[in-house]
């Protein structure tokens, strides 16, 4: 999605329709060579699907280019479309393209594995990002005399920011296809997805300081106390709505029962994706933390009280949002690739190499000193754990042996002494998490949004494009070696998996017993506080209830719809690797 790049074809229908033809065209042939890629594993084991859309689009970029007329002030409505898809639009990106993802990936989140691994994902993705900024902004400012040019430090911790949102979609689609250790798949998944919101807070307060030192100099004291309460009340606030409005939400879907007109409850429902993105950027909040916790929220509250038929099509229809956004932004990262290279950037080869020098360093000092106090707080702390009665039954726990492709089942352990060692992330765990640090398009959105009050931003425009490409092209691609290599667990078989999850009670018990007893009994119709399940939807599990993944009979008979693709579409999202790709 672009901005305006000619004269006025957007408001011509031959213009907008060329405009809507070749991203139709793109998708198509990206789906066409996705399914080639599914169908021969060796090849998409090499080439990430990310990395083949980004060649479709830079490909795409190189041709319109060359077909683009030269004279702007003759330039045909083609040339004018052709202009415009080779930019960049990041208001489009945010507005249109980001919040169907992050809410996806929120809404699809298996909440008791979330949760269970909460205290490092959060972890890594705050503290993590934090470090990792300031450490990349350190190096590049000591390295500045290679440059050429002289980029403030306001600029290079901006920078540092933005480049530490990670976006390891290549990583995850291996991780679910080879059915890795649940345990990193989680850790990986979590920091990804909070990863993003906390690298944008940061990015943009970092932003208005710059834009605020332009202006006036600065009072250092005061706009770092500024700068912490901006960043501490936007996460916060933005948490909060999202939060708030998926509890709205599931108030006015049980008082106005739609559960007899289910298209009118189905367009209902569906606004929450772009509905609480909106009301967070009009109260000048993140939207994008406000989508995430909204879509959180929204599986935990919202959904109990759908019917069965609504709830199975919402999630396709958030999928297949999720799905075409992240298409369209891959394409479109191609498509401004290809001009950057065609237009002869601001190409900076010092810089671009220290600051993916400075990237891989940022991620080693973030990775190794968190991992190392998250396993010193796991042995001098055992977990509380909430038995069931199938574990009772067992009168054992289950245990998931290392080695490659080892999954074994380990009887008469104490529970406790399993969940802890699940706490604990090994050495080869970290150096596969320092490795799925992969850059990917929010990053470059951001960039694109990088104030030039010093003329520096196409230097980091393109600095962050060649980043996103190695990192995309090299670490995607090696994924699948690098899992081998590390000998991380993989076919790992989930119902096994499953019944060694103890949960801790994370928010201790009497918080956890007044959140899933009292507040759901509020928001959900018919909720039973015995069985804590929502009596007026029965074909809907949470993610509490105790089902081992593969043995459907104990809930399928429940279902009442009869289309064969909603069972199916039931079990594939009853997975653990379901990240709602």
């Amino acid at each position: 999605m672009v901005e305006g790049g000619g004269t006025e074809w957007h408001q011509t229908n031959r213009g907008v329709s060329i405009y809507i033809s070749i991203y139709l065209s793109l998708f198509v042939l990206v789906a066409y060579f996705s399914k080639l890629l599914h169908d021969r594993p060796k090849i998409g084991a090499v080439l990430p699907e990310a990395a083949m859309i980004i060649i479709v689009g830079m490909a795409a970029g190189f041709i319109i280019h060359l077909a683009a007329g030269n004279d702007d002030n003759d330039a045909s409505a083609a040339d004018d479309v052709a202009r415009s898809l080779l930019s960049f639009s990041p208001t489009a990106f945010f507005v249109l393209l980001l919040p169907p993802i992050i809410f996806n990936s929120g809404y699809h989140l298996r909440r008791d594995l979330f949760f269970r691994h909460i205290g490092p994902i959060c972890l890594y993705a705050c503290v993590g990002t934090v470090i990792c900024a300031a450490c990349v902004a350190l190096l590049l400012y000591a390295a500045r005399p290679l440059f050429g040019f002289a980029p403030t430090a306001l600029e290079l911790l901006a920078f540092g920011a933005l480049i530490s949102a990670t976006d390891p979609v290549s990583t995850l689609a291996v991780f679910s296809a080879k059915k890795v250790d649940p345990h990193l798949f989680y850790l990986v998944f979590g920091e990804s997805v909070i990863n993003d919101a906390v690298g944008l807070v940061l990015f943009e307060a970092l932003v208005h300081l710059i834009e605020a030192n332009n202006e006036q100099p600065l009072n250092v004291g005061q706009e770092v106390a500024q700068f912490l309460l901006d960043f501490v009340l936007g996460f916060g606030g933005s948490l909060a709505l999202g939060t708030l409005f998926a509890i709205g939400v599931a108030l006015f879907l049980k008082r106005v029962d739609m559960r007899n007109t289910p298209l009118l409850e189905l367009s209902v429902y569906v606004t929450i994706m772009y509905f609480s993105f909106c009301v967070a950027e009009i109260c000048r909040l993140s939207g994008i933390v406000t989508v995430l916790f909204c879509g959180i929220a929204a599986k935990r509250y919202c959904e109990p009280n759908l019917s069965a038929g609504t709830a199975m099509k919402a999630q396709m229809i958030f999928r297949l949002a999720a799905h075409f956004a992240e298409t369209l932004i891959f394409i479109e990262l191609g498509l401004s690739v290809a001009d950057l290279v065609m237009s002869g950037g601001a190409f900076c080869s010092a810089f671009i190499g220290v600051a993916l020098l400075a990237c891989l360093v940022g991620r080693v000092v973030n990775i190794y000193p968190l991992t190392a106090l998250i396993n010193l707080a796991a042995r001098r702390k055992r977990p509380t754990l909430e038995m069931t009665e199938d574990d009772e039954v067992a009168n054992g726990a289950y245990t998931l042996e290392s080695g490659e492709g080892a999954t074994s089942i380990m009887k008469g352990n104490d529970p406790r002494d399993d969940a802890s060692q699940d706490s604990r992330i090994s050495l080869n765990k970290a150096h596969m998490l320092w490795f799925s640090g992969l850059r990917g398009a929010v990053s470059y959105a951001l960039v694109k949004t990088f104030p030039n009050t010093t003329g520096h931003q196409t230097i980091f425009v393109v600095t962050t494009a060649m980043i996103v490409l190695l990192t995309t092209f090299v670490f995607g691609g090696t994924t699948d070696l690098m899992l081998r290599v590390l000998r991380i667990p993989m076919d790992v078989d989930e119902a096994t998996y499953m019944q060694s999850v103890h949960r801790r009670k994370l928010l201790g018990e009497r918080l956890h017993r007044f959140e899933s007893v009292q507040i759901r009994s509020w928001l959900i119709r018919g909720f039973d506080k015995k069985t804590k399940r929502a009596g007026g939807n029965k074909t809907l599990l949470d993610d509490d209830d105790t089902v081992p993944v593969g043995d459907d009979d104990s809930y399928i008979e429940q279902i009442e719809v009869t289309e064969t693709e909603y069972l199916e579409a039931w079990k594939r999202h009853n997975s653990i690797y379901n990240y709602g790709r």
